[in-house]
């Protein structure tokens, strides 16, 4: 088995978390490090985690060349975690377009903004599908494509966060990639991108990665994120011709404690999930892409298409100047859109 390469590689789910170790920018170095290492270009910075805002975008300064970021609407969430007022979309949608009118970030994510603290109420979908297109009206404005986080992850992230609303598939669009269906039809100049391909730290359960490959085949602007794929989980999509590789783009949620399990002689043979009985976070940061990069090296496929999921199509979603014209490095595809 041995690792893939591509001409311009890009990892569009990067969770860079700083402060290790004491030093400030510990993170940093490892991110570049492991960059190096395994030859990735670029990378897409996600925020998850409050207080990463300003430091993604601190990095794109410091590497304009290696990395964009993704923004979220952490202080809206801090305002509502601390008690001072209640987290609504329209202050949400506020705080994202301020951000994004800096030119610093180049979208919203990973994934799309909710209210993290309502765990006893499940919305509706009349309730949710408003709010969700209030951040589609924004994409749509500022040209970027939307993060549609996917998975229902096992282990110890079972036990915390938004199990309960992932559960119930027709409240939450984090749990059901289907619902995904309306927006993208509601919006098909905005491109979709689903995180994780409907596989996030969830072992060998396959239930949302079929919903994201429905939605994926019946919408031109519908794209699949890889992280955490094994190479089987390639094959169906790469053999659908209304998905191929030009809708496959390559994603691991670097840093984003998901260990590898092992059990020899099935398959999967190696997937990524939660362990119950390491802490979270794990002071272990595994390593994402030697894995991931070696599940794509098992594929027997064409070189360009692999330089597309491994870069081409990321590029050309975030409008990333290649060092050489896009034209002239990626396979030529024909790609649909909508425009006013």
């Amino acid at each position: 088995m041995g690792q893939a390469r591509g001409l311009f590689m890009m990892d569009t789910h990067v969770m860079s978390m700083s402060g290790i170790s004491g030093e400030p920018n510990a993170r940093e170095k490892e991110l570049l490090y492991h960059m190096d290492r395994y030859g990735v270009n670029m990378c897409v910075l996600c925020n998850l985690v409050p207080g990463k805002n300003q430091y993604n975008a601190d990095m794109v300064k410091r590497h304009p060349d290696r990395f964009i970021a993704l923004c979220n609407d952490e202080q809206t969430q801090n305002r509502n975690t601390d008690g001072i007022e209640k987290w609504t979309i329209e202050a949400a949608v506020k705080e994202l377009d301020e951000l994004l009118s800096t030119g610093l970030y180049s979208g919203i994510g990973a994934g799309m903004p909710r209210d993290r603290t309502a765990r006893k109420k499940l919305l509706d979908w009349e309730e949710r599908l408003d709010q969700i297109c209030q951040i589609f009206e924004l994409a749509k404005k500022y040209d970027f494509p939307v993060s549609w986080h996917t998975g229902i992850p096992v282990g110890t992230m079972a036990a915390r966060d938004m199990a309960r609303s992932r559960a119930h598939y027709e409240s939450c669009d984090n749990g059901n990639p289907l619902l995904a269906h309306e927006l993208a039809t509601m919006y098909p100049e905005v491109p979709i991108i689903f995180y994780h391909g409907g596989v996030e730290a969830s072992g060998y359960f396959m239930e949302d990665y079929e919903r994201c490959l429905n939605v994926a085949a019946s919408h031109h602007n519908v794209y699949i994120e890889t992280g955490q794929w094994w190479a089987e989980l390639y094959e169906k999509p790469l053999k659908d011709p209304n998905i191929g590789a030009k809708k496959l783009i390559f994603g691991s949620g670097w840093q984003g404690n998901s260990q590898q399990a092992w059990m020899p002689g099935c398959v999967p043979e190696t997937f990524c999930q939660l362990l119950i009985e390491q802490d979270y976070p794990s002071r272990h940061a595994p390593d994402i892409w030697g894995w991931s990069l070696g599940q794509l090296g098992r594929l027997n496929i064409p070189q360009d298409d692999l330089n597309l999921i491994l870069g081409g199509n990321a590029a050309f979603l975030f409008k990333i100047k290649t060092p050489i014209p896009h034209e002239r490095m990626f396979k030529n595809v024909k790609r649909k859109y909508i425009k006013d």
